[in-house]
């Protein structure tokens, strides 16, 4: 089932035409999963690029392949663990995950409420996923309605996804399915709407840096925690 919502904020033609061609970080192409769920526009331009890949494959010539090929092909299909073909395809999952979009109840199976929490500030809390991106942290960012995060920089690109709830920052309000992407010259706070806490799918590709005091006494100390 869907998750469709009025999404205002999307992937770049870039990143779209990455996902499509299977060349984007996992991290990253988890992110534009999950926006998927929620949004039919991406959805729509993601299937118009797959049929005209296709489309473009086949018009190419046909290219001579060991005879053995098939039979290689299966046999290390068969050396992949069980738990790396699981994760490989995410499934639609059942129970306490179901209101998550597809992409990620194989990550949160028991739901956000058995997740590993912990403060990362008044009224945030963030749960680091294990999702086997050697570079990347991927993590689940809750604030409180009316809470805000510190204000922070970014060593390198932050996507934020919205799961449920809003949040906003100087640039802008995002609601579920949103799709942000900041890099290392953008400093924002993002502040939950009043009436529902945020939940957020965050990946980082670098430890944030935290401003003012804190942040001068805190980011020698912040790292990448990727799981």
């Amino acid at each position: 089932m869907s998750m469709a919502t009025m999404t205002r904020y999307h992937p770049d033609q870039f990143l779209l035409n990455d996902y499509v061609a299977g060349s984007l970080p996992g991290a990253v192409a988890l992110a534009i999963a999950v926006h998927l769920d929620y949004c039919p526009q991406c959805r729509a331009e993601v299937g118009q690029l797959s049929r005209l890949g296709g489309e473009l494959f086949g018009g190419l010539d046909p290219v001579p392949v060991a005879e053995d090929a098939f039979a290689r092909l299966l046999q290390r299909l068969d050396d992949i663990p069980p738990a790396a073909a699981a994760g490989a395809v995410p499934a639609r999952g059942h129970g306490a995950s179901q209101g998550l979009p597809r992409a990620l109840r194989t990550l949160v199976p028991a739901g956000v409420d058995q997740l590993d929490w912990q403060r990362s500030g008044r009224g945030v809390r963030t749960s680091r996923l294990r999702f086997g991106d050697p570079r990347r942290e991927v993590a689940l960012y809750q604030i409180r309605a009316g809470a805000h995060a510190i204000e922070h920089g970014h060593g390198g690109n932050e996507i934020t996804v919205v799961l449920n709830g809003a949040f906003s920052d100087h640039e802008g309000c995002y609601r579920a399915g949103d799709f942000v992407l900041r890099g290392s010259a953008d400093v924002h706070r993002p502040v939950a709407a009043p009436d529902a806490d945020c939940l957020c799918l965050g990946v980082l590709e670098a430890p944030v840096r935290l401003g003012g005091l804190i942040g001068r006494i805190a980011n020698p100390f912040l790292r990448l925690h990727p799981r």
